[in-house]
């Protein structure tokens, strides 16, 4: 049985594309697609066994707000394609806050 932590943090819309989401330099972030979500509440993201944290260095607007990490929910079952959220605590802090 694999071993779940869980994260809190406010969701602020969906990714579409594939990493990485940075340009050729990394200096800046880059997305194809994102659909915003109308309010961002605190949500808890359950972190499976490859997910994936991606940091965006200069953060990335989504609505009125900048996001500076994505959380990669890999497919399962008989979603065939990964989940990608925007939220904007960093990858460092989502780490330290998992449960």
């Amino acid at each position: 049985m694999a071993i779940t932590a869980h994260v809190t943090t406010r969701i602020y819309g969906e990714v579409f594309g594939n990493p990485p989401f940075q340009n050729s330099t990394g200096t800046q972030s880059v997305v194809s697609n994102i659909k915003p979500y109308p309010v961002a509440p605190l949500t808890s993201v359950a972190v499976t066994p490859g997910a994936n944290l991606w940091p965006l260095v200069s953060g990335l607007q989504v609505g009125n707000f900048y996001c500076y990490s994505i959380i990669e929910i890999p497919a399962s079952g008989t979603n065939h394609n990964s989940v990608k959220l925007a939220t904007d605590t960093s990858v460092t802090n989502l780490i330290s806050s998992a449960t």
